[in-house]
C-alpha cells in the first residue's frame, strides 16, 4: 500500500491537537489513552470488539464440534462449579480439554492481534489524523503473518516461564510451611509486571517500525532502558485496575448466569436448550462488550507509552513535528521518516 496520503489530509494533520507531542506524564499518557478512543471509536473499539466476536465465534464453533453438556453446564451456571462430579466428568473428557485450550488459545492470539494493531489509530492521532477500523487493518495488513509469529512465541515463551515461577513458588512455600508465601506473592507479581514490561512493545514494533519477530524482542527491551520503574509502575497499575474492574463486573453477570442457568436446566424438556443459549448469549455479549473496552485502553495505553518512551529516548516528538509537513500514513514509521528526507532534500535551495 502506498505510504502517502492526499493533500487535504495531509493539510488536516494538527500535531499536538489529541495529547502533547513532548515527553508525557504518567497521567498525560493515561489521558491520551482516553483521548485516541474518543477521538477515533471505530477503530479503538471497533477492532477490539471484532475479536472478541470471533474469539467468541471459533468457542461456538469447537463446541459445535465436540459438543459436552458438561461442559456447557459448567459454562453457563458459575455454581455448577462447585459440583466435582460435575467437574471430574468435564475434565476426563479428552475432547473437553482440547477444546478448552484450543479456544483460549485462539482467543488470546486474537485480543493479542487487535492490541498490537491499535498502534495505527494512537499513532495517526499524534497528527490528530481520525482512523478507521478499515484503516487500522489495511495499512499493516502485510505485517499479520510476522505480527502472528512474535505472539505465538510471546505465548509460548510466557507459559513456560509461568511454570518454572510457580514450580519454583510452591517449592519455596512447602519448604518454609506457608510463610514463604508472603514473599512469594509480591515477588510472582513484580514478575509479572517486568516480563510485561520487556515484551509490551513487542506487537507494535512488529506493526509499526515493520521488525521481525525476533529483532522486536530485543528492541523493545532496549525502549525500557532508563525507563524501568516507570513503565512497571504503569504496568502495576493497569494489573491493579483491570483487578477491580473484573472483580466488580462479575458481580452482576454471576448472580445473572447462576440464577438463570438453574432455571435453564430445571426447566421442562425442549425448554431447556433455548434458555441455556439465550443465556449463553446473554453472558458473552456482556463479555465482548467488556473485552473491547478493556483491549481498547490496554492497546492505547501501550501505544502512547511506546511512543513516550521514543519521546525521551530518541527524542522522537522532536522529529514527528520536524516531519508533520510529509504525506504519510503512519506516523512515526520508518517509511514516514524516509519520506520527509526525501521530501528535505527536494525543497533544498539549488
Amino acid at each position: 500500500m502506498s505510504t502517502t496520503t492526499t493533500p487535504s489530509a495531509v493539510a488536516s494533520a494538527r500535531p499536538g491537537a489529541v495529547y502533547p507531542l513532548r515527553p508525557l506524564a504518567q497521567d498525560e499518557v493515561f489521558m491520551g489513552a482516553f483521548s485516541v478512543i474518543r477521538r477515533n471509536p471505530r477503530a479503538a473499539l471497533g477492532l477490539p470488539f471484532l475479536a472478541s466476536a470471533l474469539s467468541f465465534l471459533v468457542s461456538l464453533l469447537l463446541l459445535m464440534v465436540m459438543p459436552s453438556d458438561a461442559y456447557l453446564r459448567m459454562l453457563t451456571d458459575p455454581a455448577a462449579f462447585e459440583n466435582q462430579e460435575l467437574a471430574l466428568a468435564m475434565f476426563t473428557e479428552g475432547g473437553v480439554v482440547v477444546m478448552m485450550m484450543a479456544s483460549s488459545f485462539v482467543g488470546i492470539l486474537v485480543m493479542a492481534i487487535s492490541l498490537g494493531l491499535l498502534a495505527v489509530p494512537a499513532l495517526r492521532a499524534a497528527y490528530g489524523l481520525p482512523t478507521t477500523l478499515r484503516q487500522t487493518v489495511g495499512m499493516r495488513a502485510g505485517r499479520l503473518g510476522w505480527l502472528v509469529l512474535h505472539l505465538v512465541l510471546l505465548m509460548v515463551g510466557a507459559g513456560v516461564a509461568g511454570a518454572l515461577a510457580m514450580a519454583a513458588s510452591v517449592l519455596l512455600i512447602v519448604i518454609t510451611m506457608g510463610i514463604g508465601l508472603i514473599v512469594v506473592l509480591p515477588m510472582l507479581f513484580l514478575l509479572m509486571c517486568w516480563l510485561t514490561a520487556g515484551f509490551m512493545f513487542g506487537p507494535l514494533l512488529v506493526v509499526v517500525e515493520r521488525r521481525n519477530a525476533f529483532s522486536a524482542v530485543a528492541r523493545s527491551f532496549a525502549l525500557n532502558r532508563g525507563l524501568w520503574w516507570r513503565h512497571i509502575g504503569a504496568v502495576a497499575l493497569v494489573y491493579l485496575m483491570l483487578g477491580v474492574v473484573m472483580l466488580v463486573t462479575a458481580l452482576p453477570v454471576g448472580v445473572v448466569t447462576g440464577v438463570g442457568g438453574e432455571i435453564a436446566w430445571q426447566s421442562p424438556q425442549g425448554q431447556d436448550g433455548v434458555l441455556m443459549l439465550a443465556l449463553l448469549g446473554l453472558t458473552q455479549l456482556y463479555d465482548m462488550v467488556l473485552n473491547t473496552l478493556l483491549i481498547a485502553l490496554v492497546g492505547t495505553l501501550i501505544s502512547l507509552m511506546y511512543l513516550n518512551a521514543r519521546f525521551r529516548r530518541e527524542a522522537l516528538d522532536v522529529m514527528l513535528l520536524d516531519a508533520a509537513g510529509t504525506p504519510t500514513e503512519l506516523p512515526a514509521s520508518p517509511e514516514h521518516f524516509s519520506a520527509h528526507l526525501r521530501h528535505g532534500r527536494t525543497e533544498e535551495p539549488r
